[in-house]
């Protein structure tokens, strides 16, 4: 049960992620139709995030679910490092490296490493709720397995939210952003080696 339970509730997150990255243009608050375009006020404000011309790396760690019954522990490790580009104002293109790890389910046979490279990645800004700036972003690239199994390509689509460190603390550095994501991984090797990520950490946009 708990092996179904937890990819479902990601998933649902992810969803949930999802849309409010893709919520449409008429949700635009608009101060003229008296709502506040004040960060505090809560209200969803169309306008892209992305920062143009600006770097920013990230760091991040949680757990990794496995999304079948592949002969894979359930849930491991996952460590998540990237660099992205602020292309204009929506849109931030870049590159990420992940790393996990899955127990085997035979005793005594080891467990799975998979370091995946997306060299592709993109991530839409569309706007922010508050404070808060949620994002979609997409990726492609390969996985390289280890324990007799096969690389594969991978892909990746995920959400998640950033929130600026200086909404807690003013004196913390401008950029550095807190954030949260999930996202699902294609890795299909031998059998279907999909993964739910839930990650946690921080990015500092330069």
């Amino acid at each position: 049960m708990q092996r179904n339970f937890t990819p479902s509730l990601l998933k649902w997150i992810l969803a949930v992620t999802l849309w409010f990255g893709m919520t449409p243009l008429a949700s635009h608050a608009h101060p003229s139709d008296g709502h506040s375009s004040d960060p505090s006020d809560g209200h969803w404000v169309h306008e892209g995030m992305a920062e143009e011309g600006r770097i920013t790396g990230g760091f991040r760690v949680g757990p990794s679910f496995t999304t079948q019954d592949a002969g894979l522990s359930t849930v491991g490790p996952l460590v998540n490092f990237q660099g992205m580009y602020g292309l204009n104002k929506w849109f931030r293109v870049g590159m990420m490296l992940e790393w996990q790890n899955h127990g085997v389910d035979d005793p005594g046979t080891g467990s799975v490493n998979t370091v995946t490279l997306l060299p592709v990645n993109l991530e839409y800004r569309p706007g922010h709720f508050g404070n808060l700036i949620p994002y979609v972003t997409t990726g492609i690239g390969v996985n390289i397995n280890t324990h007799n199994v096969s690389d594969s390509f991978a892909w990746r689509v995920g959400g998640g939210l950033d929130y600026a460190l200086t909404n807690w603390f003013p004196g913390a550095p401008q950029g550095m952003m807190l954030n949260v994501e999930t996202a699902w991984k294609r890795n299909h090797a031998n059998g279907d080696a999909s993964t739910m990520g839930l990650l946690f950490g921080v990015r500092h946009t330069f």
